[in-house]
């Protein structure tokens, strides 16, 4: 967790890099908002209007990164980072590698429990706990639980499109700690942080792209794309999830993704930036905690 001290440094830093690309603009030391663009001086920190951020999630054992107001962190937690832990417990449950029970509702016959899914051994079983089912469902489950009794399987529900805005959040979170105000606040960023704050809706029709492969969420990259020359701006990768944003001034680019969206591409060239342990605000070379 931040220390108090860490956040002070976090807010000084970034004030300076705002302080940097826009001289003058505030009379006293003022960090920004990189989802909102809302202006704090450092009071913020006290009555904690400004918060530390985990990026990734916490869920998916990130760490914290850097600060966002509160108001913005807090409504990420519900409107889109439960979607995206939802769809990966899911995913797992699927595949039979989650490693502990997944809750899900089950109908067996005519009646509908709640139940806990676990593989184990090549084998699922379904276990109906009397602590989550209503009073008398364990006495009545052997009169419809026979041979023959057809059984549905239905997992949790969630958002697809919030989750891969929670995703999205991240990776914007991850530049912005590498590279600062001058690309976050650029014109060609605004579309991002519109379809971060206005989640409910899609604004773009590709920001994000997944990897076949089960790559482990620990691996996590910043990229700067070369090739191809529509894609040229900046990847960030979160295993098997890769976030896709603008070089600076590039207002076109999520039009060339939606473009070329269903062509295949044989070669990707790009330079790989690291992982930042610290925020830089684009004032230092970042290190690579990779």
């Amino acid at each position: 967790m931040a220390t108090e001290r860490k956040k002070r440094e976090w807010f000084e830093l970034g004030a300076a890099a705002y302080a940097r690309v826009h001289p003058g603009r505030f009379d006293q030391p003022t960090y920004v908002c990189p989802i909102c663009a809302g202006p704090f001086t450092v009071e913020a920190l006290a009555d904690k209007r400004l918060t530390a951020e985990h990026v990734p999630p916490r869920s998916f054992g990130g760490r914290e990164l850097l600060l966002t107001c509160k108001d913005c962190n807090n409504s990420a937690g519900t409107k889109l980072d439960a979607d995206a832990k939802t769809k990966e417990d899911v995913q797992l449950a699927m595949a039979g590698t989650l490693e502990r029970p997944h809750r899900i509702k089950a109908t067996i016959g005519d009646m509908r429990v709640n139940g806990e899914l676990l593989k184990s051994e090549g084998q699922y079983s379904l276990q109906i706990p009397p602590t989550i089912n209503k009073p008398g469902t364990s006495k009545a489950l052997p009169n419809v639980a026979r041979v023959g009794t057809q059984l549905t399987i239905e997992y949790k529900h969630f958002a697809e499109l919030g989750a891969k805005i929670s995703w999205f959040r991240s990776g914007y979170l991850a530049l912005f700690a590498v590279t600062g105000y001058e690309l976050a606040l650029d014109p060609a960023m605004e579309i991002v942080r519109k379809q971060i704050l206005e989640c409910d809706d899609r604004r773009m029709i590709t920001f994000t792209s997944e990897a076949p492969q089960d790559i482990p969420l620990t691996v996590r990259r910043i990229l700067g794309v070369l090739a191809p020359e529509w894609h040229r701006g900046w990847a960030v990768e979160f295993g098997r999830y890769f976030l896709h944003f603008p070089a600076l001034g590039d207002t076109s680019f999520y039009d060339r993704m939606a473009a070329h969206a269903f062509e295949p591409v044989t070669h990707y060239s790009y330079r790989y930036l690291g992982w930042p342990s610290e925020p830089t605000f684009g004032l230092r070379r970042i290190t690579d905690a990779a």
